[in-house]
């Protein structure tokens, strides 16, 4: 049985951010407002990662997973994929990501290249064309795409993804691709029932299906899922239309569990659909349109209106109070009654200002919910009074703290998907490869490796960017004010303060600075000796006793 929490909410949510709505609605777009004022301050602009061996003789093996990790994030383009899923939390709840190795659409050892290393040819045909598009995903590489909430699947009773037997995602593609990629079998009766429409159909949505006479084989697309199951290790692809598996082959990215990641901020500790921002403010975004809307009304209303008599006033004398034109007399037919005041009225209503009162506590209603600021949302906080720094500090502080939990969720979050890509290397990656690396005398040094070369458990740190630039500024200051205190105090290891401060500036490698232990021994040697010296130390440990 499949699980989806609500999801047919999802795509109101969606229109709220991307502005639909109906004709007669004058909306305030909180929902998107919110969502631009949250991603970047919970995303991170530059991550680094550094890495540290988790036993001895691993430190040479930690500065190769480290650089091959940063190079990775930059390459791959994993900082997008991370803003996508925070956007996917704050409108669906969870923002589920794929794993992967060289092929967009499943890794087969069997299908490897013999002129290339470690790629497959699964991405091309035979006639040497692509038939697989993604820039982010390149032959011999591992990769992470962002899926869609709506197109990832869990068995029902799932609450955390630790705990899912298996996981299933949607894929739409075409008949043409699937017929070429020599991973599916049991293809050639299988039929292609979306074509695509001129207009109002899209991969992410297909409205049904849709019986066009007017298409070629480009515009043929198959509905697939593919499914990893952790009980069998294989991974599977079908589609509802076809009565046989496309694929039924061992899972190759099982390495480490499921291949696949998902990121959330609202816990909820019973269903494994947490509950999105959206949903929490979608009351006070209608309220707040509705406010707008009747305000609209009230303008409407409030335009200046002209009473007279028709008896006293004729249509043409009527035509100059109106235009633009000003006039120095309007005749009038006084006769009946004399009075000359009574001939034209004007009346005008007002915009109720209840009106104002009530927006501004709709919006603060909003950004207690979501544990926002008005400064964080990009204006001026409102003051009876004047603050005090140290005040003004403290009500900082306290806004930042759901904030700070949130940045450190995907700290957590970005360690997973790095930790499972290094897992990948380490079992794929059968081929030499080259990567520079700055060695313990400072130099730089071109290292050859095997993934089977550099495997270990390493600690992972994660030092992200703050997205306000005040905050890399504090950092910068409180290790400067560190630094002179423990200037006074002996033996205070000032190399590691320096390296911490340094790192605050993006054009200083920090591990320039002071060439450490082993200076002169160039990388691989260090890295071989301390293998060794490893390997003994596990073998005198680890010996049976007589």
């Amino acid at each position: 049985m499949l699980f989806r929490s609500r999801s047919k909410e999802w795509t109101r949510y969606k229109n709220y951010y991307r502005g639909i709505w109906q004709k007669d609605i004058v909306p305030v777009n909180i929902t998107y407002a919110l969502a631009r004022s949250l991603i970047p301050q919970v995303y991170f602009r530059a991550p680094r990662i550094g890495v540290a061996g988790m036993k001895p003789g691993y430190t040479m093996h930690a500065r190769v997973v480290e650089r091959l990790d940063n190079y990775f994030i930059r390459e791959l383009g994993i900082k997008n994929q991370l803003k996508s899923g925070i956007l996917d939390c704050y409108l669906c709840g969870r923002g589920p990501g794929i794993l992967g190795y060289d092929s967009e659409y499943g890794f087969n050892p069997s299908f490897m290249s013999n002129d290339y290393t470690d790629e497959s040819l699964t991405g091309y045909n035979k006639k040497g064309e692509k038939i697989e598009y993604t820039d982010n995903v390149k032959p011999g590489m591992p990769w992470f795409l962002r899926c869609n909430p709506g197109d990832f699947v869990v068995p029902w009773g799932t609450r955390r993804f630790e705990e899912a037997p298996w996981f299933a995602f949607r894929k739409m593609r075409t008949l043409r691709a699937i017929k070429e990629d020599p991973k599916y079998k049991n293809k050639s009766k299988l039929a292609a029932p979306y074509h695509t429409k001129m207009e109002g159909s899209h991969e992410g949505n297909p409205e049904g299906k849709v019986q066009n006479p007017q298409h070629d084989e480009k515009s043929e697309w198959v509905e697939i899922y593919e499914i990893h199951d952790k009980r069998t290790g294989h991974v599977f692809v079908l589609s509802l239309d076809h009565d046989y598996f496309l694929r039924n082959d061992r899972d190759h990215l099982q390495i480490e569990g499921l291949p696949a990641k998902v990121l959330g901020f609202n816990e909820d500790p019973d269903y494994f659909w947490w509950t999105p921002d959206a949903r929490l403010i979608e009351v006070q975004q209608l309220e707040m349109n509705d406010i707008r809307t009747m305000a609209k009304k009230h303008r409407r209303v409030a335009l200046l209106k002209v009473l007279y008599d028709k008896g006293m006033l004729k249509g043409d004398e009527l035509a100059k109070l109106l235009d633009d034109d000003p006039k120095a007399a309007v005749a009038i037919d006084a006769g009946l009654t004399g009075d000359v005041r009574k001939a034209v009225a004007l009346f005008q209503s007002h915009v109720p200002p209840d009106l104002m009162s009530a927006a501004r506590e709709v919006r603060e209603d909003v950004r207690e919910i979501i544990g926002f600021s008005r400064n964080q949302m990009g204006s001026f906080e409102e003051s009876s009074g004047r603050r005090t720094a140290h005040e003004a500090e403290i009500v900082r502080a306290a806004s930042m703290i759901r904030i700070d939990e949130r940045r450190d969720i995907m700290a957590d979050y970005l360690e997973m998907i790095i930790r499972s890509m290094n897992q990948i290397v380490f079992t794929h990656w059968n081929e030499e490869r080259v990567v520079d690396i700055i060695g313990q005398d400072g130099a730089r040094y071109w290292i050859r490796f095997t993934g089977k070369e550099i495997k270990g458990e390493f600690n992972y740190k994660i030092n992200p960017e703050e997205s306000l630039p005040q905050n890399q500024a504090t950092r910068r200051a409180d290790a400067e004010k560190f630094m002179e205190i423990g200037a006074k105090i002996p033996g205070f290891n000032m190399n590691y303060v320096l390296e911490s401060w340094a790192q605050q500036f993006d054009w200083l490698d920090p591990k320039l600075l002071f060439p450490g232990e082993g200076a002169g021994r160039s990388p691989e040697k260090a890295m071989r000796s301390e293998e060794r010296r490893a390997g003994k130390e596990c073998r005198s440990r680890c010996a049976p006793e007589p």
